[in-house]
């Protein structure tokens, strides 16, 4: 195996032999598969590759959201879909209001649950490349590939949106060293590779891509309670460019471009 994962030590209270361990409960799986038909995807060619939805928001209640590049729309699973100018970066915050970051306008924006546009502001600074979006109520930020948050707006519950009191940088709650052929987080060995490999936080999960021997890896582990999920290794139809995100309720999900659909496989802790 290309990569070995090391799980976080917790001091517990012992659990009763037989009974449910009510204060760590089993993981719940979802997958919810959307047609081709629903979202766009473009078959690679000679002279390009395939273009497919690229990214994820997992909010509250089970909501879900993806942006279809090809369409220029957003789609809420099991909801409507809607346009919108152009998108790098999707979250939710506690009240099921959607933030789409439109890097290339440069504004931020907010919808409602049926997609309708609450408001909009353009926002300071340039959003770091190959960062993502996320919430930290009230304030938005977009996180570059560091973990570090670049402050883009404050959001009220109801979407409403306004200047950020500070445009200081916001460091990432846990720090991630590489040593030797290992992975730390806070100082706590969290996974050993054979080979290369690296990784980076997403809110309190850490994603960890190992590759051995032209063999590549994926996991993503919780930093609250050890949980790890296996992610799937982009290639199939094409490779998402964001497409792991983490929910509102801690949660974590993932696309998986599939000859059949695009499946959204969603894992609540």
């Amino acid at each position: 195996m290309p990569l070995w994962l090391v799980p976080l030590s917790f001091a517990s209270e012992p659990v009763v032999v037989g009974g449910p361990d009510l204060r760590n409960p089993a993981p719940v799986t979802v997958e919810v598969v959307l047609s081709w038909a629903e979202v766009g995807l473009l078959a690679a060619r000679p002279e390009s590759p395939a273009i497919g939805p690229d990214l994820l928001a997992l909010g509250p209640y089970d909501t879900a959201a993806v942006y279809d590049p090809l369409r220029r729309r957003v789609l809420y699973v099991n909801g409507p879909s809607f346009s919108v100018p152009g998108a790098d970066g999707l979250a939710f915050t506690s009240a099921g209001i959607l933030l789409v970051m439109d890097g290339s306008a440069r504004t931020l924006r907010t919808y409602d649950q049926d997609g309708v546009l609450v408001d909009e502001q353009p926002f300071p600074g340039i959003v770091p490349p190959g960062g993502n979006l996320a919430v930290d109520e009230p304030l938005v930020l977009a996180i570059d590939p560091f973990g570090n948050g670049h402050p883009l707006a404050l959001v009220t519950l109801s979407g409403a949106l306004s200047a950020p009191k500070s445009l200081s940088l916001v460091p990432p709650a846990h720090r991630v060293v590489r040593s030797g052929s290992s992975l730390l987080v806070d100082g706590a060995t969290i996974a050993t590779f054979e080979g290369r490999g690296g990784g980076r936080l997403l809110g309190d999960w850490l994603v960890v891509e190992a590759m051995n021997e032209g063999s590549v890896s994926r996991m993503a582990i919780s930093l609250e309670g050890g949980l790890q999920v296996s992610l799937p290794v982009g290639g199939r139809l094409y490779a998402p460019a964001h497409d792991v995100a983490v929910g509102t309720d801690g949660g974590i999900g993932w696309l998986d471009p599939q000859s059949d659909g695009l499946h959204l496989v969603r894992v609540s802790r």
